[in-house]
């Protein structure tokens, strides 16, 4: 049997040159996003930020 999800064709993204060929931008070429864990440490980061100003601004009119 077999697979029924096709596999990637992934290529880098094409340059851009102002007088070349146009750029053709496949699916696959477009539903990659950066790599590595730096999008998922900004993300966490960002929460904890988040729930300490919240918990700060909560606290304030107590103090």
């Amino acid at each position: 049997m077999q697979p029924i999800v096709e596999d990637d064709n992934i290529r880098p993204p094409p340059h851009y040159r102002p007088n070349g060929p146009p750029q053709v931008v496949t699916a696959d070429t477009a539903r990659q996003g950066p790599k590595g864990n730096r999008v998922l440490i900004i993300l966490v980061a960002s929460m904890i930020a988040a729930g300490l100003a919240w918990a700060i601004l909560a606290m304030a009119p107590h103090l």
